[in-house]
């Protein structure tokens, strides 16, 4: 008699390892017992909108003394037509506007000359992006 008792508990452990084996991994977790799985898990959750500033949508500030979204010389802008080799064009001066890029404030700091038709424009790679912290 002992030894079917023994017989029918052993029989009993091995079917609840077995049905333990064949569970999925989070049911696994749920009873605390892995059984050769990695129970790392790493995952990211992003939202993704349309406007990359929706966060602050657009609003305007004052940083130092200057209004956000508007281009502020540095110096008083001459035309007296002095032809700038660096950049390729006429009476260059230099720019700066505070605003926002990847939902952070920046400084965007620029030079502007006029072509020889007396048409303003941003030389190629003259604009520097500052972060504001």
């Amino acid at each position: 008699m002992i030894k079917s008792l023994k017989h029918i508990a052993i029989i009993g452990a091995l079917g609840t390892v077995s049905s333990i084996a064949i569970l999925p991994a989070t049911a696994q977790l749920g009873l605390g017992v892995g059984v050769g799985v990695e129970t790392d898990i790493d995952a990211n959750v992003g939202v993704r909108t349309g406007d990359p500033h929706a966060r602050h949508s657009h609003q305007h500030y004052v940083y130092d003394g200057y209004e956000s979204d508007r281009w502020h010389t540095r110096h008083e802008m001459r035309r007296d037509h002095t032809w700038n080799a660096r950049y390729n064009g006429y009476d260059c001066y230099d720019s700066f506007q505070y605003t926002w890029e990847d939902g952070e404030r920046v400084r965007y700091d620029s030079t502007f000359c006029y072509d020889d038709r007396g048409r303003k424009y941003e030389p190629k790679d003259a604009r520097v992006v500052v972060r504001i912290h």
